[in-house]
């Protein structure tokens, strides 16, 4: 059996409180933002 691996996805949106659950849902949309503008003009291979 392989060994533990190493858990790369966490929900950041399980949380109560609202301006706490506001301000993680906007800081993933600007991570996501800045990945996608950092990858233009790249050509990802085929699979």
């Amino acid at each position: 059996m392989p060994k533990e691996a190493e858990i790369s996805c966490k929900n950041v949106f399980k949380c109560e409180d609202k301006s706490a659950l506001k301000k993680e849902f906007n800081q993933k949309w600007i991570e996501l933002i800045n990945q996608l503008e950092k990858s233009k003009g790249q050509v990802l291979p085929v699979k």
